[in-house]
């Protein structure tokens, strides 16, 4: 059958236009007749006779596809295609080797220089077109693929490059908000010493006695400076918390537990709360920030205190958790810290809430309780950057537990005797 004959009764769908076809061949009428087969299949037919005329075809033009005579002097078809194929730079061109010789020997060889598809003579047209459209389409989809892969890779950079601008502004902004809380935060405190160390005076009598009544608004106007205070302060601490600002260290927690109880007495006394402090002083030292610790625990009992109603119980217990490890003659575990109250409790779906910044419960301007809603978020933060969680239980009216825990410091075991 001829090319023509061929090309009338084919079902074989059209082929890729504009493809460019090296047909390498010392024969000239191995390349006439592979010419006489593709010449009007719309392709552009390109020739050399030999292995380095090849080579440098293929370094001259982009080439789609190669037909490749095994037998040539010198550099045959196995050694043109294997020093194609090695080059990773080079883009993937598709490789028929044509070959007179039979046999799997033969195949084997051309496998493992890399050639893709084998053509034996003599082939019938047919056989050629089919491998030579199959091919075709193979390396349009790969050099599609080729394209769509460096589409995204310049996606991805300029992507990356965004990001990390927006990183950098996100630092920025960071770092300003930090210096703008630090600022405002110096200029409150600085006039608030002042208002509360004249209010002081006032309630000690140093500058003259005070009827019941002056006594009383003092009072007042001392709670709340001290209230101010710990907002400032708390708005401060959460500016500027950072993990690395902790100092972590062994910590006994009974003397952090009895300052704090020492500092709110008053308070829990005034508003006729119980303040119960169950921490045995044999707990083991835990590995903590005693300043940030202590800050937890005031903030978890104040609050406490704060939502607690008169005659209500307010407990703070401790207790050690872990089993020993004989295998490593360390006695690992944790301590387990508590602060519950008999308030009216938290709603089940506002427990996350609470640990949000600047939330409260009660939103409205005639809440009970004031404060800037930073105080249960600045736990929750303090104890992240100790690689701890807050949690909390609590039922509707009947009060709340929140809880943590803290890695105890490894205490080697005693020998063995």
């Amino acid at each position: 059958m001829s090319a023509n004959q061929y090309r009338a009764s084919s079902p074989v769908p059209e082929p890729p236009e504009n493809a460019t076809i090296l047909i390498v061949d010392d024969e000239p009428s191995n390349r006439e007749l592979i010419d006489a087969v593709l010449q009007r299949e719309s392709y552009r037919l390109v020739y050399a006779v030999d292995g380095p005329s090849a080579l440098a075809q293929v370094a001259a033009q982009p080439i789609d596809l190669i037909l490749l005579d095994v037998r040539m002097p010198g550099m045959d078809g196995y050694e043109v295609c294997r020093q194609l194929k090695s080059d990773p730079g080079r883009p993937f061109v598709p490789i028929v080797l044509v070959t007179a010789v039979q046999g799997p020997d033969e195949r084997l060889k051309g496998v493992a220089a890399g050639a893709d598809d084998f053509l034996s003579m003599p082939f019938s047209p047919v056989e050629l077109i089919t491998r030579v459209r199959s091919l075709l389409r193979l390396k349009r989809l790969h050099d599609e693929l080729e394209r769509s892969k460096h589409r995204l890779e310049i996606q991805v950079a300029e992507r990356t490059a965004q990001l990390r601008q927006a990183l950098a502004e996100l630092q920025e902004l960071d770092r300003l908000r930090s210096q703008f809380i630090s600022s405002v935060s110096h200029e409150l405190r600085t006039p608030l010493m002042y208002v509360k160390g004249w209010v002081d005076l006032l309630a000690e009598g140093a500058l003259g006695a005070l009827t019941e009544d002056q006594a009383q608004a003092v009072a007042r106007a001392q709670q709340g400076a001290r209230q101010l205070t710990r907002m400032i302060e708390n708005v401060l601490d959460f500016g500027q918390l950072r993990v690395a600002s902790l100092q972590l260290q062994p910590v006994h927690l009974a003397e952090i537990a009895g300052d704090v109880a020492a500092a709110l007495s008053s308070s829990a006394t005034e508003r006729q709360v119980a303040l119960v402090v169950s921490v045995p002083d044999d707990l083991p030292a835990i590995k903590a920030d005693p300043h940030h610790l202590e800050k937890v625990l005031r903030e978890l009992v104040d609050n406490a205190i704060k939502f607690s109603p008169p005659q209500g119980r307010v407990q703070v217990v401790a207790s050690y958790g872990g089993a020993p490890s004989p295998s490593t003659g360390h006695r690992p575990g944790y301590v387990l810290i508590s602060v519950s109250d008999e308030g009216p409790g938290i709603p089940p779906g506002r427990l996350q809430d609470i640990f949000s910044p600047f939330v409260q419960l009660d939103g409205s301007t005639t809440r009970q309780h004031r404060g800037a809603g930073l105080g249960l978020a600045l736990v929750a933060l303090i104890l992240a950057g100790h690689g701890s969680e807050i949690q909390v239980s609590s039922q509707v009216g009947q009060g709340s537990t929140f809880y943590f825990s803290l890695p105890i410091v490894e205490i080697p075991s005693e020998p063995a005797q």
